[in-house]
């Protein structure tokens, strides 16, 4: 997870993990399984005899892939109509990867490698709304800050009706979603209920960033940060935020990692450094860092306030990272439910020039106490159950639709108040 790495898939570009130049991500994200595995076949064709199949009991060493393209180029009595050897080798390649066992390996073409490196980034193309299925079109759940939709003018509640023309009554999100997507720059214009009234709104399609961090006042001295993803920008929106709470005379204070799946190391122990003084934030081990690598905090800024971590089931990886190190640090108060528990560490690196990119788990990653949390996750201080009718929501509509229910968050501020009492 060092040196660039990503705690949900890691990128390295160029080389092999045995060390050639090249740029690494490790990544220790929770569910972000985007594509099929795979990797290192492309190399068979190329006389590469490191990855030849090897049969143990005969002791024959052959280029099974090789001979099996041929054979299938050969014989297939369609074979003008098979895709391309580079497709038929990637296809391979995620079979070999998947294979292997490891629940988070992934083999990525270069495109589907770019586009997974731009979601981890949070930039996206299209119009920048969150939408679902309505009975009479499709509800608008949610509108991205400075989008294409915001500029236009769309609103979170909006239903839209059509597309270019087209209804989208009855049509499933997918089916809408392709239809309001398109070429960057080009425009789409969209049909949409408001309070009754149909309107006309023209959108053009553009660059949507997707923030991490949001803040709320609770009143009572209380500041709360909520962590969507340890990716992006997310160090720098979170230093915002910090410097914005603090300046306004902040006592104590709430971050929200709740249903936060993970993201950068990077990010993870940036945003760590900013809240602790010095002392160990975490330690890599494994296949690629050895020895083990220590991160620490550099204590240039610390938050010295009462501050209480909000987790849960879903707070997983770069998560889990940032909670031991305030828990080990005896810097907050862990409060929630138990974390997810995903405790190992996955690297990307471009198998060879021009071909895709192997994504495997290499290595694992302990809390400053020196636990191993991978498959057991982070318990919390003070354990306190969410609504159950609310539990099952998203963090952001939970904050702006139903913030009275929201029982953690109201048993964090009862807590940070009855410090001061």
């Amino acid at each position: 997870m060092m040196n660039d790495r990503e705690t949900e898939g890691s990128l390295r570009s160029g080389g092999r993990p045995n060390g050639i130049a090249a740029w690494q991500v490790a990544v220790l994200m929770l569910l972000s399984a985007l594509l099929a595995a795979g990797a290192v076949i492309g190399v068979l064709l190329l006389g590469v005899t490191r990855y030849t199949i090897a049969d143990s009991k005969s002791g024959t060493d052959m280029t099974v892939l090789a001979t099996l393209l041929n054979d299938v180029e050969k014989y297939y009595y369609f074979s003008d109509e098979m895709p391309s050897s580079e497709a038929l080798l990637d296809g391979a390649a995620k079979g070999l990867v998947k294979t292997v066992g490891d629940t988070y390996a992934q083999y990525y073409t270069l495109e589907e490698y770019e586009a997974a490196r731009n979601q981890m980034a949070g930039n996206f193309k299209g119009i920048g709304v969150l939408i679902s299925q309505a009975d009479n079109g499709t509800l608008i759940n949610r509108v991205y800050e400075n989008s294409p939709a915001e500029k236009a003018g769309l609103k979170a509640w909006d239903i839209i009706t059509a597309a270019d023309g087209q209804s989208v009554i009855g049509m499933d999100v997918n089916s809408v979603s392709a239809l309001v997507g398109g070429e960057d720059g080009t425009s789409v214009v969209l049909t949409v209920l408001r309070d009754g009234n149909s309107l006309n709104i023209s959108v053009e399609r553009g660059d949507v960033y997707v923030r991490r961090v949001y803040t709320e006042q609770l009143g009572s001295g209380v500041g709360y940060i909520r962590i969507d993803s340890f990716t992006g920008y997310a160090a720098d929106e979170f230093n915002t935020a910090a410097k914005e709470l603090l300046d306004s005379g902040i006592t104590s204070l709430i971050i929200d990692i709740r249903n936060n799946t993970g993201g950068e190391l990077k990010t993870a122990t940036a945003i760590s450094d900013r809240v602790l003084p010095e002392c160990v934030i975490t330690t890599v081990e494994g296949k690629l860092v050895d020895p083990p690598e220590v991160y620490r905090s550099t204590a240039a800024e610390s938050i010295d306030l009462p501050i209480v971590v909000l987790t849960n089931g879903y707070s997983a990886s770069a998560s889990e990272i940032f909670a031991a190190a305030l828990r080990d640090n005896n810097a907050a108060v862990i409060m929630g439910t138990k974390t997810y528990g995903k405790g190992i560490v996955q690297t990307s690196w471009q198998i060879m020039p021009g071909k895709g990119y192997l994504k495997l788990t290499t290595d694992v990653y302990k809390t400053p106490n020196g636990e191993m949390i991978h498959g057991v996750g982070i318990y919390p201080d003070i354990e306190v159950e969410q609504d159950q009718g609310i539990a099952n929501m998203d963090i952001f509509f939970i904050r702006r639709d139903y913030p009275e229910r929201d029982l953690q968050v109201q048993a964090a501020v009862d807590y940070l108040l009855g410090l001061h009492d």
